[in-house]
């Protein structure tokens, strides 16, 4: 079963209901009770066995705010899904196969192939929210090396924007941090500064990003 991008703790859900609306979830263990801790990905996507052993998938296209309803019935054998929205118009589409493979295939023309992912994104990153300047990323980088531990990416969070407005850079604690990517480069590593999907406008209507997307 999929239904949006959350950690569990078993491998099918639980009893309980499942909100579907991407949000930063600082605690994403599910238990199935509201507010429910989906995280960032939306993928109201369900498959299930037929009784005549082949598979289908139920995909519900819908950009609202969405609760999942599962009620299992072990001794049947069964699981009832019920939902509910915000609003707007859902696309509903059934998909069929003989096995799960043959189901996410379908899936997948419907909302696209996975990109084939490079070898450098399969090592060892290195994020986390909090560090308050370079400097403390040359630290991080320090430590791995005396340490002997590998790593491919390190990441910057919002930390590094001024003001936290997107494709901008904190003047004074990250001023260096161009410099920094050239030096990890060279080192044969990787670096990936996290974007928020806002533009807001700001105080005094100087964010030039925010202007350009009015105009």
């Amino acid at each position: 079963m999929g239904l949006a991008e959350r950690t569990s703790n078993e491998l099918f859900l639980a009893d309980g209901v499942y909100s579907l609306w991407t949000r930063d979830e600082p605690n994403p263990i599910e238990n199935g009770e509201l507010p429910a801790s989906n995280n960032y990905g939306v993928h109201p996507f369900y498959m299930t066995q037929a009784p005549d052993d082949t598979w289908y998938g139920v995909y519900t296209n819908l950009a609202h705010a969405q609760d999942w309803w599962v009620a299992n019935n072990k001794e049947a054998g069964t699981t009832n899904l019920t939902t509910i929205s915000s609003g707007g118009i859902t696309d509903i589409t059934f998909v069929f196969g003989y096995d799960p493979i043959e189901v996410t295939k379908q899936y997948h023309i419907i909302v696209g192939t996975p990109v084939l992912t490079p070898m450098w994104a399969l090592g060892w990153h290195q994020c986390k929210w909090g560090y308050k300047d370079t400097n403390e990323l040359k630290d991080v980088l320090k430590q791995y090396k005396e340490k002997n531990l590998p790593i491919d990416t390190i990441w910057s969070d919002i930390d590094y924007m001024d003001s936290y407005k997107d494709f901008t850079l904190d003047p004074v604690n990250f001023k260096d941090l161009p410099q920094f990517v050239e030096m990890i480069h060279e080192s044969s590593l990787h670096y990936i500064p996290i974007i928020d999907a806002g533009i807001a406008q700001r105080k005094g209507g100087n964010y030039s990003v925010y202007n350009d997307g009015v105009d």
